[in-house]
């Protein structure tokens, strides 16, 4: 029942496509994601980046933060199968076909956007292919994940904090994570608190949250404290 929902509200078989327009297509699927997938939140290049999964990304959202790092919009990326199906900005939509080429440029009201060349729309597809494919392996399983899947002695607020411990160096590039018992809380489903993470530039002291369902990890958003990187 739940993979019939899925596939019908996410317009993976239903009506044609070409029976919606593409902005009902994306709220078609939208909707479909609220009620029926499992979400990721993971902080990358300053921002928290949320995802709709179904074994992989059907939805990804990013946010728009201006100068002052406000947000003022968000990216979304749509795929069906796993492939780019589609993306929208505050004031443009995409869509793609099975072959992964922009075949629609459309502005914020739906209609063909003014002044697009071919090279324009080549650039556009490559760049969203990209970036789309960047964001894609971000909710990826982690080594220590995907371990887990295949069995591992940790249990409960161990396992949980194994697995943030590796989420967070799969996410942020470090190799080593350091804590103080006294500023961290730990649980079967999850930790918080400040960590220590060892880069290639020195350590970094963060503030994280992060949660875990099973051997998943489902959500790791942290933001940088106060001072500089420690030396090596």
């Amino acid at each position: 029942m739940r993979n019939t929902l899925i596939a019908l509200t996410l317009g993976l078989c239903s009506l044609p496509s070409l029976a919606a327009t593409l902005a009902e297509q994306f709220t078609l699927m939208e909707k479909g994601a609220e009620g029926a997938l499992d979400t990721r939140l993971f902080s990358h290049d300053g921002v928290d980046i949320k995802a709709w999964v179904d074994g992989k990304p059907v939805i990804i959202a990013v946010p728009i933060l201006n100068e002052q790092g406000k947000q003022e919009g968000e990216s979304r990326y749509y795929f069906k199968g796993g492939k780019l199906f589609g993306g929208k900005e505050p004031a443009a939509q995409f869509a793609f076909d099975d072959k992964g080429t922009l075949t629609q440029w459309l502005d914020d009201k739906g209609q063909p956007a003014e002044f697009v060349s071919k090279m324009s729309m080549q650039q556009r597809e490559a760049w969203l292919t990209r970036r789309a494919a960047e964001l894609g392996r971000l909710f990826a399983p982690s080594p220590a994940e995907e371990q887990a899947a295949k069995g591992v002695k940790l249990k409960g607020a161990e396992l949980a904090h194994w697995l943030c411990n590796g989420r967070l160096m799969a996410l942020a590039g470090g190799d080593k994570v350091t804590f103080e018992q006294t500023r961290l809380k730990t649980s079967a489903e999850g930790i918080e608190g400040e960590v220590s993470l060892r880069r290639e530039k020195g350590w970094q002291d963060l503030c994280l949250t992060c949660e875990v369902q099973g051997a998943r990890v489902t959500r790791l958003t942290w933001q940088p404290l106060p001072g500089a990187n420690k030396p090596l």
